[in-house]
Order: structure tokens, then C-alpha cells, then sequence
């Protein structure tokens, strides 16, 4: 039975994955906001090298891992040719991962060795100087929280090869955001959030990314009927965290708003890096996930879905 349900997994992962690559994202870093390797789940990378100056020879490709809620650094390096297409449990087989979904693919991945975390991911090319040479998605399954997605890895169309542009995400500037929330009794809602900039300084020096965000809901929150109701509540995120509506509330705010939902329009605003991180915060990369209850009844009873937030223009 257990084996059984292991492959059922896998080829849930590996189907999600498939049906991810179409439109995946193509740049030299790609940044994945959000992987798990909890108990019984599986996410699984994607990669492809389709770069047009891409040489035969073999492609270092550099992976970042960031992982747990101090949001710890561990890289390492594995490799692709042109041409070149490698899926992968984002675990090792001593982890709970899978693999290769090909166990005779040549390509060399790297795999996360710890069981039960949660984390962010950034992998570059690093061999041939290219703004279009690398692809990829993730797709994720977990049966514990009914979870299956797929999304593309973040752009940052820079030449890579040049150390200064790993990880550099300085050009998102996304700050300001909607956040809404529906009953609770029929689904709770949280916020991965991923705080962006130039990583490449602490990416070379092998160090953990500790730029912080300061989120703040501006002074008021709404109900589900649009009523306004003041008090100003912040929450600071170093590197990647969660937030919940109730981070940004006072109590009697929350008890104002109730159950039926809520609206806030929240900012965050730059925190100086805990050193030696020398990072600087240009933007957050925010995911939001939302996770229904049995109440909300079939089909939807069980299921958790995540999608990234846009800026509030």
C-alpha cells in the first residue's frame, strides 16, 4: 500500500510538473518562492537549458536553497548541456524525495537533504553568458494539506555568469498590496511572503539572506462591508516568513472585523539587514495561501490553493 501510494504521489508531481512547462519563466537566475519537503509531499523542479548562445559543453548550474524560519543558506552546484531538460524531487531519496524522474537523465541536480521544511529557491546558470538560458517551474503536491500547484520560476533576465547578477532582484519593487480574506469558518488564509533584492553579495560570500520588511496595514482595516476600522498594527519578515490578517490587527480591530472577512491594504517598508548579510530589501515576492474547511463541503472541503499576490498599483 505504501508503495502504491508513493507512486501515486510521484506521478501526481511529475503530471503537475509536465503541465507546468508550458510558459515557464526563462532567465539566467530563477527564483521559486516556495517548496516543501514535509512528510508525505513532494515538490518537484523542472528545469531546461534553451539558451541560443548555450555551448555543448556542460552548464554549472548554481542552486540556493533558503530554508526553516531562520532562513538558512545551502548551495551547491550540478549541471546541464544544451539542450538539456532535468525534473527532480526537490528532496533527496533520504528525505522523502524521489529523484530524477528519469533515472537515466545524465544532467546533475541538487537535491535538499532535510525532511520537513519549508524554504525558497534560486537557481542560476553559471557557465555561459546568456539572458535566456535557463526555464523552469515548480509543481508541488501535499496530501496533508491538499495542495497542488504549479507556478514558473521568477525572471530576473540577467547574465549570470558575471557573479554581481546572481540573485540580483533588485528591479522588483513590489511593496504594497491587497490582502483579503473570506469567513474563516470556511477557509483560513496566510501569507508566504519573500523579501527580494540584490542576494547576489551574500549569495557569493555563501551567507543567509537577512533583508527585512516591516509590513504595516496603514492605519486601518476593513470588514467584509467595507467599514473602517483604525489602529495601526506592523509585523517584520527577515528574509521569508508568514503573515496572517491577525499580524496585522490589534484585537479589537480583529474583534471589530469578525469572522465573515476582511480587506487590508498593507505596505512594507525596508529593514536594514541583520549582518553579516549585507542585503538591501527592493521588493517581496508574496504568495498567499488559503486552505478550505470541511464546512465549505465538496469539492472544495480539504483543498489548499496558492497563487502570488501583484502590487497594489
Amino acid at each position: 500500500m505504501k508503495k502504491t501510494f508513493q507512486k501515486t504521489l510521484i506521478a501526481a508531481a511529475a503530471g503537475v510538473a509536465l503541465m507546468s512547462a508550458v510558459g515557464t519563466a526563462s532567465a539566467n537566475s530563477l527564483l521559486f518562492p516556495y517548496f516543501t519537503t514535509a512528510t508525505g509531499a513532494q515538490s518537484v523542479l523542472s528545469l531546461s537549458n534553451a539558451g541560443v548562445s548555450v555551448a555543448a559543453a556542460t552548464n554549472a548550474i548554481h542552486y540556493v536553497y533558503n530554508y526553516g524560519s531562520a532562513c538558512t543558506h545551502y548551495d551547491a552546484s550540478g549541471s546541464l548541456t544544451a539542450n538539456d531538460i532535468l525534473t527532480h524531487s526537490i528532496a533527496a531519496t533520504t528525505a522523502g524525495g524521489f529523484g530524477k524522474a528519469v533515472g537515466t537523465d545524465t544532467s546533475t541536480p541538487v537535491y535538499f537533504p532535510l525532511s520537513g521544511q519549508t524554504g525558497f529557491l534560486v537557481v542560476s546558470t553559471k557557465t555561459t553568458a546568456t539572458t535566456d538560458g535557463l526555464r523552469g517551474s515548480m509543481a508541488i503536491v501535499d496530501p496533508a494539506t491538499g495542495l497542488v500547484v504549479s507556478y514558473a520560476g521568477i525572471d530576473n533576465a540577467l547574465d549570470t555568469s558575471v557573479a554581481a547578477n546572481e540573485g540580483n532582484y533588485a528591479t522588483n519593487t513590489d511593496l504594497n498590496f491587497v490582502l483579503t480574506t473570506l469567513p474563516s469558518a470556511l477557509v483560513t488564509t496566510s501569507w508566504y511572503g519573500v523579501v527580494v533584492g540584490d542576494m547576489s553579495p551574500d549569495i557569493t560570500a555563501g551567507r543567509d539572506w537577512k533583508a527585512g520588511a516591516n509590513f504595516n496595514n496603514n492605519g486601518f482595516v476593513y470588514n467584509n462591508d467595507e467599514v473602517a476600522y483604525s489602529g495601526t498594527v506592523s509585523k517584520v519578515i527577515t528574509c521569508a516568513g508568514s503573515i496572517t490578517s491577525a499580524d496585522l490587527m490589534t484585537g479589537a480591530q480583529a474583534a471589530a472585523v469578525g469572522t465573515n472577512g476582511g480587506l487590508i491594504k498593507t505596505t512594507a517598508t525596508a529593514v536594514a539587514p541583520t549582518a553579516p548579510s549585507t542585503g538591501t530589501t527592493t521588493g517581496v515576492v508574496l504568495m498567499k495561501m488559503q486552505t478550505v474547511q470541511a464546512a465549505a463541503g465538496a469539492p472544495f472541503a480539504g483543498k489548499q490553493f496558492l497563487h502570488r499576490e501583484q502590487e497594489a498599483k
